[in-house]
């Protein structure tokens, strides 16, 4: 049985992946700050506490039975804000648990040699490294640094075998975004969807799975968008 570690297993994407993971029997490691979620876990995953912005986060990592086959991280921080309401603290925030974070985990599993040579990692990025949105700076910056991050890996790694891809979600139908999008908003987005429609968690987890999995043999620094064309088309 393949074994997965899932980084932010809590979230609405990490949750998911755990789940589509679980059912298609690998052995799913979830980890999240706070270990496992006070709601009832529907996923089948083994539950890990780990937050690396404690002295003790690469320790607690060494709880995480390896060898592991493939990572995700799922996690990350979102706010809104422009140049003229920056925040020093709140930009640093952003870049801690977007990128720093997953800097800090896969050197510790790598010090600690859980990984199986060659793995296969994947990071859940966003459309928004690439083109720009109003009101959310800290977040465009910090998730455009995932490409320098993804490519440096790519060199560092690639000659032990290891291949690392990322994946770009848009703006995904969750019951958050329908509740935190009018619904002018959400058939604006629609309407500018090559396929007239959102895109869904299972298509970033479909998407995971192929880069996770065997099937990929060696396809690696890529950054393949799950949002059904919005991103690379615009209806005049």
């Amino acid at each position: 049985m393949a074994r997965i570690v899932v980084f932010g297993a809590s979230g609405a994407i990490g949750g998911a992946l755990c789940q589509w993971f679980s059912a298609r029997q690998w052995e799913v490691l979830a980890v999240s700050r706070s270990g496992r979620p006070t709601q009832t876990d529907e996923t089948g995953a083994r539950w890990f506490a780990v937050d690396p912005e404690t002295e003790g986060y690469a320790e607690a990592l060494t709880a995480l039975p390896g060898p592991i086959d493939a990572v995700i991280w799922a996690q990350g921080k979102n706010a809104a804000d422009q140049v003229r309401s920056f925040d020093a603290e709140l930009h640093r925030s952003l870049y801690e648990a977007n990128v720093v974070y997953i800097l800090k985990t896969l050197q510790a599993l790598l010090v600690q040699e859980k990984l199986t040579q060659p793995s296969r990692l994947c990071l859940i990025s966003s459309i928004w490294q690439d083109i720009a949105r109003q009101n959310k700076l800290s977040y465009c910056v910090s998730k455009s640094a995932l490409v320098g991050l993804v490519q440096s890996l790519v060199a560092d790694l690639g000659p032990e075998g290891h291949l690392i891809n990322a994946i770009l979600p848009g703006a995904l139908d969750t019951p958050m975004t329908r509740a935190n999008l009018a619904p002018e908003q959400l058939a604006g987005l629609e309407a500018a969807t090559p396929l007239r429609r959102l895109p869904s968690l299972n298509d970033v987890c479909s998407l995971a799975e192929f880069f996770c999995s065997s099937a990929n043999s060696g396809i690696t620094g890529q950054f393949v968008a799950a949002d059904k064309g919005f991103s690379h088309v615009r209806y005049l």
